[in-house]
Formats: C-alpha cells, sequence, structure tokens
C-alpha cells in the first residue's frame, strides 16, 4: 500500500508539473477561478501575464508597504506585479516556482514592468516551496560540474544539497514579512505537507504573518480521487480538509488563524 501510494504522490507531481508547463504556453480555463483584482495595478502588466493567472483568490490586500513578501507557486508571475505595486520602491517581492515554463514567462517581462512602475522590486527563484532553502538553479549549475553516474556520486550530491541549503538558501530564514500563495499549497504531496508549513514558518520574521488563498473541502478528499493525478494538478484533489488545514499551521508554530473570505464554487 505504501509503496503504491508513493506511486500515485509521484505521479501526481509529474502531471502537476507537465499540466502547468502546458498552461504557460497556452491559457487552460479550466485551471481558473474568477477573481477580481484593483484595476490600477494590472494597467502595467503584460497580457500574457494576465491572460496565464491561475489563482482562486487575492491576498493581496493582506501586504503592507514596504514589506518582503514570498509569493509560494507564483507561476507567471501576476500576483508578483501586482506585491510590487503594494509594496512600493520599498518594500521587496520574491516569487518561488518549480516551473521553469511559468518562471519563464514571469522573467521575460521583469524590466518591462520595473520601467512602468518606476522601480524593480521582483526577483522570480527556482525551487520547490516545501524546500525553499534548496536553490535549484544553483543545484543544476552544480550537477552540470558533477554529474550523478553512481551511488557515490548520489551520496555527494545529497551533501552538496545540505550544503547549499545551509551556506546559500534559497530564501533565508526569519527574512520575510509576509508569505502569500494563491491556489497552490493543495498541489503539494501529501508526504510533503508538513515540511511545507514547517518552512513557511522558518522564512517569516517574527511577527510576520501568511495570507493564503486556497481550495479546501469539509471532509477528507475520497482515496480513489486523490489517486487521480488528473483531478489532483486541477485543484480538486489535493483540496484540504479545512480543519487539517488550519491545524497545520498551528503545528507548524502558528497562532491567530482567522478565515477571512470564503467562495464557495
Amino acid at each position: 500500500m505504501a509503496l503504491v501510494r508513493e506511486q500515485n504522490e509521484a505521479s501526481a507531481e509529474s502531471a502537476v508539473y507537465h499540466r502547468y508547463a502546458a498552461a504557460a504556453r497556452a491559457r487552460e480555463p479550466a485551471l481558473c477561478c474568477p477573481v477580481e483584482y484593483a484595476g490600477d495595478y494590472l494597467t502595467v502588466i503584460p497580457p500574457e501575464i494576465i491572460e496565464r493567472d491561475y489563482g482562486c483568490g487575492d491576498p493581496s490586500p493582506y501586504v503592507q508597504p514596504g514589506e518582503t513578501v514570498l509569493d509560494l507557486g507564483s507561476g507567471a508571475g501576476k500576483l508578483c506585479y501586482i506585491l510590487s505595486q503594494v509594496v512600493g520602491p520599498e518594500g521587496r517581492v520574491i516569487g518561488v516556482d518549480c516551473n521553469h515554463e511559468m518562471l519563464d514567462v514571469a522573467r521575460r517581462h521583469r524590466e518591462a514592468v520595473a520601467a512602468k512602475i518606476g522601480y524593480a522590486n521582483v526577483d522570480f527563484r527556482y525551487g520547490l516551496i516545501q524546500d525553499l532553502a534548496l536553490n535549484l538553479d544553483r543545484l543544476a549549475q552544480e550537477l552540470e560540474r558533477h554529474p550523478v553516474r553512481n551511488p557515490t556520486d548520489w551520496l555527494t550530491l545529497r551533501s552538496l544539497e545540505d550544503r547549499l541549503r545551509r551556506d546559500e538558501p534559497l530564501v533565508a530564514s526569519e527574512s520575510v514579512d509576509c508569505v502569500v500563495s494563491n491556489c497552490v499549497l493543495n498541489l503539494v504531496r501529501q508526504q510533503d505537507r508538513r515540511q511545507l508549513f514547517t518552512e513557511v514558518f522558518r522564512v517569516l520574521k517574527v511577527g510576520g504573518r501568511a495570507a493564503i488563498s486556497d481550495i479546501v473541502a469539509d471532509e477528507t478528499v475520497p482515496e480513489r480521487l486523490q489517486r487521480d493525478p488528473e483531478l489532483w494538478s486541477g485543484c480538486i484533489s489535493g483540496a484540504f480538509r479545512e480543519d487539517e488545514f488550519l491545524q497545520a499551521f498551528q503545528d507548524a508554530g502558528f497562532h491567530g488563524m482567522t478565515v477571512v473570505k470564503r467562495q464557495k464554487d
């Protein structure tokens, strides 16, 4: 049973990557939920980015000017570019995503958006949101120099990953005022979710906060649905049970969790 679950979760992770890679190349309406953003913020954002917004809410009202903000699963960058205007020139926005195609869309418009708003304060980084210490761009550079060809190389790779996490973290501990995410946490494999919430807590400054918009359910998603990679990548079968979602934040060290808005689909 454990082996079957691991295989299912691996296939779900692959399905998420490939589905969102395709959605970076062409809009996929099935991944969208209707969300209204402040129109003034959208005028500087290229249509390519706006068309590839696959969120389910808007965490931007919970961000303040001058803050350092981390967007988990930043995709094509729409929320990051909105937040860059909210935090202003004294603030900073970091987007983290593990999908190269989405990162390419976000990164190639960075200079154009900066020119329109008058400052550059957005950085898009390649990494897993459940492992915010490991910089996958740096890891890729090291693998080009030292490819894995045998078990000894694999052990060396593990040591390298530990060193990169320690010495060159993708996101440093206690460096962020607010963590936001928009319909992404539900895509993370079950086995990685405890680490996900622990990482969110790690990167936040003392007194920092998280503003998360995501898909939740009032009961546990049936096992047969969780085994469907298509439903998982579609933000359906990975939905958190609401009470467990809030408990996960508490277990990671958060307090004062509040549901500020609900939207039924």
